[in-house]
């Protein structure tokens, strides 16, 4: 009877601390394989993190079944062996989506992952215990020498999250602030657990985090072109009625003959058109504004803090760059006062744009 009542409490307390993670871990999956707004990798990626994060939940819950017997089973060491392992695991697989920007990752940067993986898993056999753990016969942990491995690992890959999460700060500067956000929160939930013996804890936190940052990341794409990772033009009108009550520079670009590209060259010639000039435009404006592709063709730089002769300035060393080209972007700017209608003044940035657009053709 009593084995029976331990049994059933058991299985209450598993079901009640797994039911909400694990459904929300399936809710994710969905909508990771239903969702086009991110490249196949991001969602491959995304996809690891969230098999990673069910198999360790399934490690938590053996060892927490085993850790109440009266001594050590292979169930024991499974489950310590796999935990010391997917931890780390996942905390890569969200360095590599941070990493999203850089076109490669070295190989040298896995090493680390991969010496922790496989000095873990051979922990689990007989010729091996002790190099990172084993258990006594009263079932009581004894950390190895390498035994803090997998926290080093893990805290190797978090920091290498918060440096690639500032590298995308040009892209989205509230990153960084979510991701040092997730890992003040991961590495609590890691002290409660080894001091205090929280269980479940950091499992559940590392699939929640994986959750938060996917949404995170999918509401900035409703914001930002998928070719050039500018703002769109959603984000541009959306921004126009935050700065209302600043001065600011508005700078009208368009790509001269885009349309020709696309047409005699192919839709690769005019992509290759629209990254070549959007790279130069990043280069010599990004620090001092924000960058919106609002057409096809058509962008659009909203400075806040510069004035008008230094923009001035940044246009020429701009259009001065894309002479090594073989493209021209035609410019123009206005300057915008508070009280002033903000619509008309980036009308008059597009009615200064069209006439250095006739001057650039006539200079060809």
């Amino acid at each position: 009877m009593f084995y029976m009542e331990f049994t059933f409490s058991m299985a209450r307390l598993l079901f009640q601390a797994n039911f909400t993670p694990l459904v929300s871990l399936v809710i994710l999956v969905a909508f990771i394989k239903t969702n086009v707004s991110f490249s196949d990798n991001i969602n491959r990626l995304f996809f690891l993190a969230c098999t990673a994060a069910f198999l360790l939940t399934v490690s938590d819950n053996m060892r927490f079944i085993s850790a109440n017997m009266k001594s050590p089973t292979i169930y024991r060491y499974i489950s310590a062996g796999v935990g010391y392992a997917l931890r780390p695991t996942i905390i890569y697989l969200m360095t590599i989506i941070a990493s999203r920007y850089k076109s490669k990752i070295n190989i040298i940067f896995t090493i680390p992952l991969i010496l922790c993986t496989f000095l873990s898993l051979i922990s689990i056999f007989p010729f091996a215990r002790g190099i990172m753990f084993s258990f006594s016969p009263e079932n009581k942990m004894i950390r190895g020498p390498l035994s803090f491995l997998p926290h080093i690992v893990s805290s190797f890959y978090a920091i290498q999250i918060v440096i690639y999460s500032i590298k995308n700060i040009a892209h989205n500067k509230f990153e960084p602030g979510v991701v040092m956000l997730m890992e003040a929160a991961a590495f609590t939930a890691m002290f409660l657990e080894g001091k205090y013996r929280f269980d479940f804890i950091l499992s559940q936190l590392m699939i929640f985090s994986i959750i938060f940052y996917y949404f995170f990341l999918m509401t900035q794409t409703y914001k930002k072109d998928s070719l050039t990772h500018f703002l769109n033009r959603h984000g541009f009108y959306l921004e126009i009625n935050h700065i209302k009550k600043t001065k600011a520079i508005f700078l009208s670009m368009d790509l001269n003959n885009l349309k020709y590209y696309n047409d005699n060259l192919g839709h690769s010639a005019g992509d290759k058109a629209i990254v070549t000039v959007t790279r130069l435009m990043s280069d010599f404006f990004s620090g001092q504004a924000k960058l919106y592709r609002i057409g096809g063709d058509e962008f659009m730089a909203i400075f806040t803090k510069s004035d008008f002769k230094t923009v001035e300035k940044l246009v020429k060393k701009f259009q001065e760059a894309l002479l090594k080209t073989e493209y021209q972007v035609a410019c123009g700017i206005a300057e915008y006062n508070p009280n002033d209608d903000i619509r008309k003044i980036i009308t008059l940035s597009d009615e200064r744009m069209y006439l250095n657009k006739v001057e650039l053709k006539k200079s060809k």
